[in-house]
């Protein structure tokens, strides 16, 4: 199906491009040495507590595969020019989901992780129109440590897409639509969050972070998250906003999706390092938006064939593709795909 798409940009998928090992059991969350780790679940994983038993791992992958191909719009030439908040995926389509806590005292929600956005948001109570949800929403009113953001504040001027309130004290309100015309509105506020369970073990605890209640969401979201938990590279994102705990580091290891025993975490900090044999990194390319991850192909080799890549709409150089943690697929240009293809079918010919 890649072929068929002339503005297919080259999109690694979460679970090709990093190094995955498996772990020996730990706790939810691990704080030692500066460093932390916390689970990931993937939304075909038995762990998932919405895990569909009646589906076959055929229908599994099948889904995955369209999940793939409708997160591809966001990385068009048209999302990737765009300056404001807006994103051009289904907002479903995510992966890998997140347990995290909001408030004081916590209220645990289970949202996408998602690399490619920002903002954390979650539905809120009350709510004038609202995706169904099977979880509980959170009400802002049962955290003693929630706080709207004033429109002046300069965490309000950090989000990119952002309003005033009508009332006296004019506070921050937020707005993300999405190109399936899904859109989640609402307040900007601050919180605490807390990685980690709140029924015991350690703990790590965010104060002051940047959130979106969401009071009016409408769409394609899914029924099985309760919003989206921003891991990019933008302000707003978890990620930056606890730069200083982690020194900017984060590394995720997977399992595959139907491990019973494995664990896939995302490791913060310190445990963010990876080692061990056959281990390479490459460097990251910063360049507009920053909310992307943006790496730099060379060359794909098929046995002795070495394809050189000939760019994607993100350009040839430098930063000329993107990871991304919500699709399965690899995705290529048209033309560097039908070379791939033609290289590939050669090998196998001459084998027969």
């Amino acid at each position: 199906m890649a072929a068929k798409n002339d503005h297919f940009i080259f999109y690694i998928a979460f679970v090709t491009m990093i190094c995955c090992y498996f772990l020996p059991n730990r706790s939810w969350v691990e704080a030692q040495r500066g460093g932390f780790s916390v689970e990931l679940i993937h939304r075909d994983s038995p762990k998932f507590p919405f895990f569909n038993q009646l589906e076959t791992t055929s229908e599994r992958t099948i889904n995955a595969l369209r999940r793939s191909i409708a997160r591809l719009s966001r990385f068009t030439p048209t999302y990737i020019s765009k300056t404001g908040a807006q994103s051009d995926i289904r907002t479903n389509q995510g992966e890998y989901l997140m347990n995290i806590s909001i408030g004081t005292p916590p209220f645990e929600i289970l949202a996408i992780a998602d690399t490619g956005s920002d903002l954390i948001w979650t539905q809120c109570h009350p709510c004038a129109h609202c995706y169904k949800q099977d979880a509980p929403l959170f009400d802002p009113k049962s955290s003693y440590t929630y706080r709207k953001l004033p429109c002046s504040s300069r965490q309000c001027q950090t989000f990119p897409d952002h309003s005033c309130s009508i009332e006296a004290n004019e506070t921050c309100l937020y707005s993300i639509s999405y190109g399936d015309k899904s859109f989640s509105n609402g307040d900007l506020a601050i919180d605490t969050i807390t990685l980690g369970s709140s029924t015991g073990g350690p703990t790590v605890t965010l104060p002051k972070t940047i959130i979106g209640c969401g009071h009016n969401n409408e769409g394609s979201f899914s029924e099985k998250g309760s919003g989206i938990i921003g891991l990019g590279g933008g302000a707003v994102s978890l990620i930056s906003q606890m730069s200083s705990l982690i020194s900017g580091k984060f590394s995720y290891c997977l399992v595959p999706f139907f491990s019973e025993s494995g664990v896939s975490q995302i490791n913060f900090g310190t445990n963010a390092a990876v080692s061990g044999s056959g281990v390479v990194s490459t460097p990251l390319i910063k360049k507009p938006p920053e909310v992307f991850y943006f790496l730099t192909l060379e060359a794909i080799s098929v046995d002795d064939d070495k394809l050189e890549f000939t760019g994607s709409s993100l350009g040839t150089s430098e930063g000329n593709i993107i990871i991304d943690s919500g699709t399965t697929l690899t995705l290529f240009p048209q033309d560097f795909y039908s070379k791939l293809e033609a290289s590939v079918a050669s090998k196998i010919d001459k084998t027969h």
